[in-house]
């Protein structure tokens, strides 16, 4: 129960993220918060997060805070997200997995 009471509130927390990301760099918000949840969900994963913590950080907070949804209005960014997605997804486990 305190997990997902915890995940909601990441979620809310994420969401928030999200949105002040986005009124930073208006024309590339979406781009932005998509590449860098992605690599951050890479780093957790590398850095062998599991169990709750990732349920809360991976679920909560980053599905809150990255934006597929939108993402999928704005097709100009469909080869870009993807393929950077994955690279700092990589990244980032690469990076977890040193720590």
């Amino acid at each position: 129960m305190i997990a997902w009471a915890a995940m909601a509130l990441l979620g809310a927390l994420g969401a928030y993220a999200r949105y002040r990301v986005a009124l930073a760099v208006p024309p590339r918000g979406t781009l932005v918060v998509n590449l860098t949840g992605a690599f951050v969900l890479g780093l957790l994963v590398g850095a062998g997060v599991d169990g709750d913590a990732l349920l809360i950080l991976g679920t909560g907070f980053l599905g809150a805070y990255t934006t597929f949804s939108t993402w999928m209005v704005e097709r100009s960014y469909l080869a870009l997200s993807v393929g950077a997605g994955f690279a700092l997804a990589l990244l980032g486990w690469l990076l977890g997995g040193a720590v």
